[in-house]
């Protein structure tokens, strides 16, 4: 299922992630606030959700377990990987830019925060209980680094596509389901 080129992707992503992620700033709640979700949006916009995901989920567990936080890095796997399919997933058929790929890109960066954050509450809640739960939900909508990342996601994504127009291609050369995913 995965190639040459996905496997290099998912390494080049996930050192990346760990990077961005590192640079991070902690949240009174429990967890940092970081732009590694960037990273993983714009892969899996760019390469598929099944890429983005991967990438985000071991560069997460890398840069937790390298901040003395090893405690989050068996949750960020599943948690980013379910983020970057749906982000992947909504992004499927961008083949040039124009105003409905920007719309695409835009939608596909707000579900892949809506499934981050979801995927993430029950994490909370499990390790600090249901009110630190409901804080990390209230933090989608509270201004700060998540906004910013939401933000620089599609315009990130969308300079890397006009700046590379080719990366628009490597999508549609997949076969079978990993076209979509």
């Amino acid at each position: 299922m995965l190639d040459t080129r996905d496997i290099t992707l998912i390494i080049v992503f996930s050192a990346l992630m760990a990077v961005v992620t590192v640079y991070a700033i902690p949240l009174p709640f429990g967890g940092i606030g970081h732009f590694g979700n960037t990273v993983m949006w714009t892969a899996s916009i760019l390469f598929g959700g099944l890429v983005g995901g991967l990438a985000g989920g071991i560069g997460g567990a890398m840069a937790d377990i390298f901040l003395g936080e090893p405690i989050w890095a068996p949750f960020d796997i599943p948690c980013k990987l379910a983020s970057g399919i749906v982000c992947g997933l909504i992004s499927v058929g961008i083949t040039s830019m124009n105003k409905s790929a920007t719309v695409k890109i835009i939608l596909a960066t707000i579900a892949g925060a809506v499934v981050n954050l979801l995927a993430y509450a029950p994490v909370y809640w499990l390790l600090f209980g249901p009110g630190t739960a409901l804080l990390w939900l209230a933090r989608f909508f509270i201004p700060g680094t998540a906004l910013v990342t939401y933000v620089a996601t599609p315009i990130i994504t969308i300079g890397v596509m006009r700046a590379y127009p080719r990366v628009l291609t490597f999508r549609s050369s997949r076969h079978g389901i990993r076209r979509y995913i």
